[in-house]
């Protein structure tokens, strides 16, 4: 069990999400994936989002400050925190602060996420 491996993949999730590449994210989701909402978990055979349309509806250029850890692992199972981001336009301003759980389950083709909730906050 690796915390780095783990790190990698929700990295290369990172920008993938960004790269509005949603083949590279099905290739670390292990469906069903659960999002876990307002009050509610949604089981989800497929990608819930397009990551331009959100981004475009945002005016999202990207995300900075980026601070997350593996809090947890065992052979099998991990659970990644991000602690906290901040997504910004073009020119820098801020839009709002994410925060969210992710969990991920070691597979044959290595570390997958199946689980995630998140929160925003505008700024």
């Amino acid at each position: 069990m690796s915390k780095a491996e783990v790190i990698q993949a929700y990295e290369r999730y990172l920008q993938a999400f960004l790269a509005d590449d949603v083949a590279t994210i099905d290739a670390l989701v292990q469906y069903p994936l659960a999002y876990i909402g307002d009050g509610k978990v949604s089981m989800l055979d497929e990608y819930p989002i397009k990551p331009s349309a959100l981004m475009a509806a945002k005016a999202w250029h990207t995300s900075i400050g980026m601070e997350y850890e593996v809090v947890g692992i065992s052979a099998t199972k991990a659970h990644l925190v991000l602690k906290r981001g901040t997504r910004v336009r073009r020119n820098g301003s801020p839009i709002e602060e994410v925060f969210a759980f992710y969990a991920w389950t070691k597979t044959t083709e290595g570390w997958k996420m199946f689980a995630v909730s998140d929160v925003t906050v505008p700024r």
